[in-house]
């Protein structure tokens, strides 16, 4: 049956036809398979729901190709000489989505920003503006009935106050939790609004059958409609893509390089993009009382250890072996540090053992090279598979202590990544899982806060990156590429080194292939 299913897929591989068939040039359709969460903003934590609440919504600022903050439902801003105070002027002449009377008014961003911050809505991202923007905890808290710093000037003007200056405030306006929802649809449906959706995004929710497939729509445009299939693996993606099914789909696997390494003849209809990420995969370790990684000297032993490991060699090229967790493009340089490893190490982490890694199933094959690794070193290790809502929970409430994890950017900016360092952020109200907490990471946070100049940032997160790399509260793996299969027809396709920016509405296709 097996063999049968390769000489099918060999068979479409070295498959040509004289006549190309037309093709729609209105529909651009993309293959998925990683499920969503929601299409509401407030829940979108996971990559495909943020690329999903891209095309729908539109926040205040967005990026360009560059990833340089542009505007987008502001139209400028002004900040005060002393950082603290943001007033956003607001394209009066945007409208939502399917309510083409009922233009963008500045009281629209003061309830999107009320709702996310509400307890009632219970919102993963409720954290982004705490202690940022005047106000919010004390809302959040119900000390307060509304938050302070947001206030509506007029319905063009909205202007924002923060507790103290914030460098990369902006930045946070791109993340899909910051996008504009029209309130009175969002306050009639409730929890039910991710089912209808409204924005001030290009697109709209046509149909939506979840875990199959899911279809935006627009009035104008060279793209009207924008349609994600699912598929159960990637052979599957490839032969629907060959085939001339769809345009496009995201990521690869060991089947799917293997096939593609056999022949190459495919390269002349299809275009495999690889981009470096602003990401890291890496393995966390609880560092609180009772806690076998409460010890940094055993942290200190497993990095120097796993370090060692040739993971390009096991995982392919499309990655690149990390020696800092912050991204090297967000570093002024990358620390060095001393990773030499000696026998008392090695009787340190055996007597430690055995270990239990928890992760989720689809890193198996990394995980079990892992495994293999520090078994031939005398340090056993159990692995434990959980799907990602349940590992999330187990994480997050301090269950496990050793699990494998993955951190995308949501900005291009270090903080990014050192906010799971800082003591005040602490899960479950933050995403620090480590409980990892250090009076001179704080200081180096706050102090990259209050820095305006880009580069002086980079240096503070580079003496933060040296701090992390010396307490070993993470050990960094890998930073991923991200892989895009498209269709030659396709043009446009953004290419981006932040994983999580997806912007579709530019694309345009032609109408035969190349």
């Amino acid at each position: 049956m097996v063999q049968k299913r390769w000489k099918a897929l060999w068979g479409i591989l070295l498959f040509s036809c004289t006549k190309q068939p037309t093709l729609p040039t209105d529909t651009l359709r993309i293959g998925l398979f990683s499920p969503y969460a929601s299409l509401d903003p407030i829940y979108a934590r996971d990559q495909v729901s943020v690329w999903f609440v891209q095309q729908l919504f539109m926040g205040l600022v967005t990026y360009d190709s560059a990833l340089r903050i542009v505007p987008a439902a502001a139209s400028r801003w002004e900040v005060s000489p002393d950082g603290r105070v943001y007033r956003f002027f607001l394209r009066h002449e945007l409208t939502y989505t399917k309510h083409p009377q009922r233009h963008l008014r500045a009281q629209d961003v003061v309830y999107s920003w009320h709702r996310l911050a509400n307890p009632r809505w219970a919102s993963p991202g409720s954290y982004l503006f705490r202690d940022i923007i005047k106000g919010w905890r004390e809302y959040q808290e119900g000390k307060a009935p509304s938050i302070s710093g947001i206030r509506a000037l007029s319905d063009t003007v909205l202007e924002v106050e923060l507790q103290a200056p914030y460098a990369p405030f902006l930045h946070l306006l791109t993340m899909p939790y910051a996008a504009i929802v029209l309130p009175e649809v969002a306050e009639s449906l409730g929890r039910d609004f991710a089912k209808q959706p409204v924005g001030l995004g290009p697109f709209y929710l046509l149909y939506e059958d979840k875990g199959r497939q899911v279809v935006f729509k627009r009035d104008t445009g060279k793209i009207r409609k924008i349609a994600f299939r699912w598929y159960a693996n990637r052979l599957w993606a490839w032969e629907a893509l060959l085939r001339g099914e769809i345009d496009a789909f995201e990521g690869t696997d060991r089947a799917l390089d293997y096939l593609l390494q056999k022949d190459t003849s495919w390269k002349s209809k299809i275009l495999r993009l690889s981009t470096p990420q602003m990401g890291t995969e890496y393995l966390g370790m609880r560092t609180t009382k009772g806690s076998p990684f409460e010890n940094k000297a055993l942290r200190r032993a497993m990095l120097a250890l796993l370090w060692r490991l040739s993971l390009r060699d096991k995982l392919g090229m499309d990655c690149t072996p990390a020696r800092s967790f912050i991204p090297p493009p967000l570093l002024d340089r990358i620390p060095t540090i001393d990773t030499s490893l000696t026998e008392k190490d090695l009787k340190l982490l055996r007597s430690a053992a055995p270990f239990t890694l928890y992760a989720a199933p689809s890193f198996r094959e990394l995980c079990e090279y892992i495994q293999t690794a520090l078994a031939q070193e005398g340090i056993p290790i159990q692995i434990q598979y959980l799907l990602g809502p349940s590992l999330r929970e187990q994480i997050t409430k301090g269950q496990i202590y050793f699990w494998k994890a993955s951190w995308l950017a949501d900005f291009p900016d270090g903080e990014n990544f050192l906010i799971l360092f800082e003591s005040t952020q602490k899960a479950p109200v933050g995403p620090n899982t480590t409980a990892f907490a250090h009076s001179l990471m704080d200081s180096l946070i706050a102090e990259s806060r209050q820095t305006s100049d880009p580069i002086q940032r980079r240096r503070l997160y580079t003496r933060a990156e040296s701090l992390l790399l010396e307490e070993a509260p993470v050990i960094p793996l890998y930073h991923a590429h991200g892989i895009w299969f498209l269709s030659r027809r396709v043009r446009n396709f953004p290419q981006s080194p932040l994983p999580v920016w997806l912007p579709l509405k530019e694309v345009s296709l032609q109408a035969y292939e190349p």
